[in-house]
């Protein structure tokens, strides 16, 4: 709204510079009022001596010597809020003085008008309490004018009748010019502000959607809460590197987690192109699900397509990171089928998560599982045999669940 270079000016020689853009917006425009004022009121004073002959210099030299005063003392002491509240005083007084100087509403021209610059700036760089408070203050003043006039009943002046009906239409022109450009500024900095309000909440819905399913984070934020779902059919697929404890001792800290984010960041890229839903990493192991939180008839296949895919990037990069670090990055994956129940837990860095023993199953196919070989169980085997080859490995002891029959996939 204010050129550059004049809030470059005002900025630098009273000391603000450092503050937000919209700041120096409101104290140059505050400083430039200010100006303007006294501009207005000398050239007032000026016509009334040159036409009528009447002495009134007085009150634009006092509201310019009280000004000048207030400024240095802005500039020694850096209290904005203590010089904008005497500023406002002058600005109510000086226009009402003015008026009453030279006879009244009619005989003044209106110039009490201005005094209404008080209000609306205070809207701008105060708080709404001061704006009332201001308000009402240039409501007391218009009043007192008005009581002034009725007993006072001052005598016409010699202004010629054409010079005051310009001074009527410059004393509205010019109020009216700031209120505008006081208004314009104030939808201009709204309008930034909605702006950074909108790009941060679509931030933090990004946020959200990283952290949980679209329509899980939904519900949280239209209910505040999620409800725990149960899932009759879906897969869970879990990786985990061969070794990877002994070889991550070798490592910095940087280094380490550099590489378990070269590897997990592809396999977000896997998982999110074949429509399945990461649910965690704990260490050097991921874990991810498909078949919620929608289901999918063929969330299995492409769970199954994900852990080839996914197999195949270990093996793609497998030889440059054994002479890169003398550590392969061989990994074992695990899938199983069956029910699970899935919600949102904890209040604060919440976390979206599956329970229930076809988590524990596909845990165990991933510990019973070869180096870069995919370890399915006869429940998800059921579901894809017509579209993948499998080898059938046998009955295996897992863990806290028994005998399972586990196939290995040989795509």
């Amino acid at each position: 709204m204010l050129p550059a270079s004049l809030k470059s000016i005002f900025s630098r020689f009273f000391g603000f510079q450092h503050l937000t853009p919209e700041e120096i917006e409101h104290r140059t425009l505050a400083l430039t009022i200010i100006v303007l004022i006294t501009l207005l009121d000398f050239t007032y004073n000026l016509a009334f001596y040159l036409f009528d002959g009447t002495f009134t210099w007085w009150t634009t030299a006092t509201y310019f010597v009280a000004s000048t005063v207030n400024l240095i003392r802005f500039k020694s002491k850096g209290n904005f809020r203590s010089f904008r509240n005497f500023q406002i005083v002058l600005t109510i007084a000086l226009p009402l003085l003015a008026q009453i100087t030279h006879g009244g509403f009619s005989n003044g021209s209106g110039v009490v008008l201005a005094a209404f610059l008080a209000p609306l700036g205070t809207m701008m760089f105060a708080s709404l309490r001061t704006a009332r408070i201001t308000f009402f203050a240039y409501l007391a003043a218009l009043a007192f004018a008005g009581v002034w006039e009725y007993f006072a009943r001052p005598a016409p002046n010699n202004l010629p009748r054409e010079l005051h009906l310009l001074f009527f239409e410059f004393n509205f022109s010019f109020t009216a010019a700031v209120a505008y450009f006081l208004m314009e500024g104030f939808l201009r900095n709204k309008a930034t502000l909605l702006a950074m309000v909108q790009a941060e909440h679509e931030k933090a819905d990004s946020l959200l959607l990283d952290i949980l399913p679209a329509e899980t984070a939904q519900e949280l934020k239209e209910n505040g809460s999620v409800q725990a779902k149960s899932y009759q059919v879906a897969t869970v697929m879990f990786t985990d590197f061969v070794g990877f404890s002994a070889f991550a001792r070798t490592l910095t800290a940087e280094a380490l987690v550099e590489q378990i984010d070269f590897y997990f960041r592809a396999f977000d890229d896997i998982v999110n192109k074949h429509d399945l839903e990461k649910i965690k990493t704990i260490g050097d192991s991921y874990m991810c699900a498909g078949g919620l939180p929608v289901h999918t008839q063929d969330h299995v296949r492409h769970i199954l397509k994900a852990a080839i895919e996914i197999r195949q990037f270990v093996k793609t990069h497998r030889q440059k990171k054994l002479e890169q670090f003398g550590y392969p990055f061989d990994l074992r994956i695990g899938i199983h089928t069956g029910p699970v129940v899935a919600g949102v837990v904890g209040s604060s860095k919440i976390a979206y998560d599956i329970w229930g023993e076809t988590v524990n199953i596909a845990s165990r196919m991933e510990q019973n599982c070869d180096p870069l070989r995919i370890n399915i169980s006869e429940a998800t085997h059921a579901h894809i045999k017509d579209h993948f080859q499998c080898s059938y490995r046998g009955r295996f002891e897992a863990k806290h669940v028994g005998e399972i029959d586990m196939y290995y996939v040989d795509e």
